[in-house]
């Protein structure tokens, strides 16, 4: 039975792996790991559909095998290093108003203009 809320799965990860789906957008927010397992990243990219961002831009290694996921996981903290240059600038892009007050900036735009 699939889990109704995927907010929720978020909150009590301690990481994300993810193939192309826009959830690792979401998930940033908790500036929490986050690893790509990319293995057909060939086809996808070139055959399938592509992408919309610069996949080398992503907040996490792109890992094509099962051995490179299990080593990502066990060095986890080396990972979160690599990669924190690359996760700050996505986050300052794509997760920067995320901050519990877009109602409150939504409504001063509209009514703050009367």
């Amino acid at each position: 039975m699939p889990h109704e809320d995927i907010a929720e799965l978020y909150l009590i990860s301690d990481m994300l792996i993810t193939d192309y789906s826009s959830v690792f957008f979401d998930y940033a927010n908790l500036k929490r790991p986050i690893l790509f397992y990319t293995y057909d990243i060939d086809k996808y990219q070139n055959v399938l559909r592509g992408f919309y961002i610069d996949i080398n831009e992503v907040p996490g290694p792109l890992l094509m095998t099962n051995d490179e996921i299990v080593s990502a996981i066990r060095n986890i903290d080396k990972i979160n290093e690599e990669y924190a240059d690359k996760y700050e600038k996505f986050y300052n892009r794509f997760c920067y108003l995320d901050d519990g007050n877009a109602s409150k900036r939504v409504y001063d735009e509209i009514w703050g203009k009367f």
